[in-house]
């Protein structure tokens, strides 16, 4: 009896470990990944509007970035507001939106692996009756809670006043 109670133990201890190190370690990281891209969306916006930009990260302050509610510097493409408000109405609205549809397209695409993976996940417990989906379900959880951060992200870049729609609409009547 002792002995299965070391092995249930283990387990729990497992689990947890893993749920830390996915949520205090990996997550920020993958959250920094797609704050990358955004903010690379907007680059590539003003770059055809011949406005340079630049977007550096630092590796070291991701994840006490990424748990700090007031930090300022997770994700900015630096550019001249000069030349930025020197475009077109379109042109800004182009820039802007950049970024949102790059987290949209994330979303979009971990919400199609999520529904293709548990399809087959139902599959395998109801059709094949195999039951071992650890790894499955582990990068389920990891990809889950990704989708989770960047709805919460892309929620607070349309609606907050540091925003891309609210800096959008600041600078359309310009």
């Amino acid at each position: 009896m002792d002995l299965h109670i070391k092995k249930e133990a283990m387990k729990v201890l497992k689990v947890g470990l893993f749920l830390f190190v996915s949520i205090f370690f990996v997550l920020p990281y993958l959250v920094q990944v797609s704050t990358y891209f955004h903010e690379k969306g907007h680059q590539n916006a003003l770059e055809r509007y011949g406005v340079k930009s630049s977007y550096t990260f630092n590796l070291l302050e991701t994840i006490p970035n990424f748990f700090n509610p007031k930090v300022t510097k997770l994700g900015v493409t630096r550019f001249s507001l000069t030349d930025y408000k020197m475009l077109n109405k379109y042109q800004r609205t182009d820039v802007n939106v950049s970024g949102i549809v790059s987290d949209l397209r994330f979303l979009f695409l971990i919400a199609i692996y999520l529904a293709i993976v548990n399809i087959y996940i139902f599959y395998k417990v109801r059709v094949k009756k195999e039951y071992n989906l650890v790894f499955i379900l582990a990068v389920n959880w990891i990809l889950f809670m990704w989708l989770l951060a960047l709805v919460q992200i892309t929620v607070s870049n349309i609606t907050f006043s540091s925003g891309d729609i609210y800096q959008l609409v600041r600078y359309l009547q310009i």
